[in-house]
């Protein structure tokens, strides 16, 4: 199966997709690119982002993307805020009344909460199942996220378990099982991890891929390498940049050897699904259907 038609496959058995990885590698790219692809698909997509600085709105051709959830056709997004996720557990979940706009608007009742360890990274797994299955309709068929990188995403993935095992009580039990049956459910929720075929990438992948795999609940759909030239031919003499390129391929297959070699030597890896994405050079925004097809069906 090629790269295209796993994607493909991917975009239409899930009901949630987290995309993580180092930083700066094109996660945000990646996201933005699957849910693109999800719509031409026929699927109604919504992408998530928790960041001070909101990116996927031009990449997806939707101007001031934020908390409440926006919408253009069947592609649509959020940039869910530590603040409203609260108000919105609050209010979705527990009561509405007139008081509760005077205690939520209280700055000390606020920080309070918010400043409780994984409080706002359950608070914020909890928006998002509100948004695929307690929301009014129509609801999204797939919610995809420009997720945290690697060392904040565990943070995340954990929050859960640490939630249920606290000896706390209540609604936020109630809702922290719910959220994490949900997440465990292979058939429905998937990660995706981002790097780039280089050497210190690629080790540090191998590093934190065993352990993602042994405490999230959320299962490790595919490992995507990002920015993977392909193989040049030149004529003549070489300049410069043939030669910096061609120094860039030899580290590259380096790199996805080291990664390859690991990888069939582990029981946790030796299946998982390994996607190599073509470097695309300037991306224009928004994404168009011609690049996004570039980018999956570009490499093998």
């Amino acid at each position: 199966m090629n790269s295209q038609s796993f994607v493909d496959d991917l975009l239409q058995s899930k009901k949630f997709l987290l995309v993580t990885g180092k930083g700066g590698i094109g996660k945000t790219l990646l996201t933005c690119a699957l849910a693109k692809r999800a719509e031409s698909l026929g699927r109604r997509v919504l992408v998530v982002e928790q960041s001070a600085v909101e990116q996927v709105g031009p990449l997806l051709g939707l101007k001031d993307v934020g908390h409440e959830e926006l919408w253009s056709g069947n592609l649509g997004a959020a940039n869910f805020t530590a603040g409203g996720n609260f108000r919105d557990f609050i209010t979705k979940h527990l009561m509405k009344s007139s008081l509760l706009d005077v205690i939520l608007s209280n700055k000390i009742v606020h920080s309070f909460f918010t400043t409780i360890p994984g409080f706002a990274e359950l608070m914020l797994l909890g928006r998002i199942y509100y948004a695929m299955n307690e929301s009014p309709k129509p609801r999204p068929d797939l919610v995809i996220m420009d997720a945290y990188a690697s060392g904040h995403f565990m943070s995340l993935m954990t929050t859960p378990d640490a939630v249920l095992k606290s000896g706390l009580a209540g609604p936020i039990v109630r809702l922290t099982t719910m959220v994490r049956d949900w997440l465990a459910d292979s058939k429905l929720c998937g990660t995706i991890y981002v790097g780039i075929p280089e050497e210190l990438v690629v080790n540090e992948t191998l590093d934190f891929l065993p352990q993602l795999i042994a405490r999230s609940p959320v299962a490790l759909s595919a490992v995507v390498m990002n920015r993977c030239l392909t193989s040049l031919n030149a004529n003549g003499a070489r300049s410069a940049a043939f030669s910096f390129l061609d120094e860039r391929l030899t580290r590259q297959a380096a790199a996805l050897s080291r990664f390859a070699e690991s990888r069939a030597q582990s029981d946790q890896l030796r299946l998982l699904p390994l996607i190599l994405l073509p470097e695309l050079g300037s991306i224009s925004e928004p994404l168009d259907e011609t690049t996004v097809l570039r980018l999956f069906g570009g490499a093998s």
